[in-house]
């Protein structure tokens, strides 16, 4: 597997790194984006680009604003869901001038499977989109979750936007591979908190994704960890129900916590996942 960086021109002309995984030899058969979870990066995605390299596909993921390599001034901070979006689109631009007539599917874990469904909702023509315990509802007990939501004004928002909250999340509730849970916890990339402004988004973009499931009409596979105790796992099945397309698929792995990527069991998850990609790149 090839390990290569770049940077790319996002919302406003703002530079933004990323990093693609490609085989080490052969055609590639298709084009995978990766949109991480809050507070990580796109390092997080090495194991799955690991495996569908593997199988003859490339991955290109960029950090997200806030986060890491792109945390500009604010870490944690992100002034509009919409930026993000936009910075997909453009992404989507550069992988698709160098994939020519190659598909290209999304794939995204967490709150970076809620960025992946708003952008398969407005871009209906979307290959085809992958996604991991999207964040759709966060569990009650997280501090990201409703009760900091409820614990922000709509004044604070406007007078301290990039107030910065504490993003409390319990490492070990995000997977029972010790190995790896050692390497998060360890991790001095990742962030843990949160601005008020990027809380209020996400509450708000939540809430516009399930609203707007039954527009969703691309190929699309959720997953959900039956342990989960980062994200409400029973939305994405409600999300799955309304959503309108003809050719969708839904999973729940028992006993998997939050990050399917990365536990044990994430063999049968990758496994799906190809088998998923296989019947549609052609």
């Amino acid at each position: 597997m090839k390990n290569q960086t770049g940077y790319f021109e996002g919302r406003e002309l703002t530079k933004l790194f990323y990093q693609y995984w490609s085989p080490d030899a052969g055609e590639i058969k298709a084009y995978i984006i990766g949109i991480h979870g809050w507070g990580t990066h796109s390092d997080r995605l090495i194991l799955p680009a690991e495996y569908l390299t593997d199988k003859g596909y490339a991955v290109y993921a960029f950090d997200l604003r806030g986060h890491y390599r792109n945390s500009g001034d604010t870490p944690g901070h992100i002034e509009s869901i919409d930026h993000i979006q936009k910075d997909i689109v453009l992404f989507m631009d550069v992988v698709r001038n160098i994939a020519n007539d190659k598909k290209i599917f999304l794939i995204g874990h967490s709150f970076g499977g809620l960025m992946s469904l708003m952008y398969a909702i407005n871009h209906p023509a979307l290959s085809g989109a992958l996604v991991s315990s999207p964040l759709l509802g966060m569990f009650m007990k997280l501090s990201m979750g409703k009760k900091v939501i409820k614990s922000i004004s709509k004044n604070i928002v406007k007078l301290a936007p990039n107030k910065i909250l504490n993003n409390i999340i319990d490492q070990n509730q995000l997977t029972s591979d010790l190995k790896i849970l050692r390497k998060h916890i360890a991790d001095k990339n990742k962030i843990d908190i949160i601005s008020a402004k990027s809380a209020t988004e996400i509450d708000k973009y939540t809430k516009w994704v399930m609203e707007n499931a039954s527009n969703l009409i691309c190929p699309v596979l959720i997953m959900q960890a039956g342990n989960d105790k980062i994200v409400d796992k029973t939305k994405p099945k409600q999300f799955f129900e309304i959503v309108k397309s003809k050719d969708k698929s839904y999973k729940e792995y028992d006993g998997f916590l939050h990050e399917l990527w990365n536990e044990k069991g994430r063999a049968q998850v990758f496994q799906d996942m190809f088998i998923w990609l296989e019947k549609h790149i052609k």
